[in-house]
């Protein structure tokens, strides 16, 4: 029997494939569950709608980031920590929000999702931020005074 998979099933297929499998396998256990639907040609319809979607949607991402990543090689990303301590602590970690902010500061409209702050940054000076999109990463120097 014809199935187009609902979600990534292991050993059988991701999400959207239409497969060949076991009428019983496909009656007892995919469909009841909701991992699959039989493949008429509605079903089969929507599901290349649905994964032209989702192509569209990774391509625009990848282009934003391309984008930012361009927009960022030639940019000096400083941020001005409220407070800090004699030997150059901040009292509190630099946040997403606020690397976003210092990203506004110099005309570079980010996705959110793409920034990755690591871990605690509470010093002044010279950090790395990650900017992410799927399989593809950059980083960018950002300077904390």
């Amino acid at each position: 029997m014809k199935v187009v998979l609902l979600q990534d099933v292991a050993k059988i297929g991701r999400k959207h494939a239409v497969v060949e499998v076991p009428d019983g396998y496909a009656q007892n256990q995919l469909i009841p569950r909701r991992q699959a639907k039989p493949a008429t040609p509605e079903n089969l319809k929507a599901a290349l709608k649905d994964a032209a979607d989702k192509k569209s949607a990774a391509d625009t991402a990848l282009a934003k980031y391309e984008r930012t990543k361009e927009a960022l090689k030639d940019k000096k990303i400083v941020l001005q920590a409220p407070t800090k301590n004699q030997q150059g602590h901040l009292f509190a970690a630099v946040t997403k929000g606020q690397v976003m902010s210092a990203l506004n500061q110099v005309g570079i409209i980010a996705d959110p999702a793409m920034v990755e702050v690591p871990g605690h940054i509470k010093e002044v000076g010279e950090h790395e931020i990650g900017l992410v999109c799927g399989s593809h990463e950059s980083r960018f120097i950002i300077k904390i005074e």
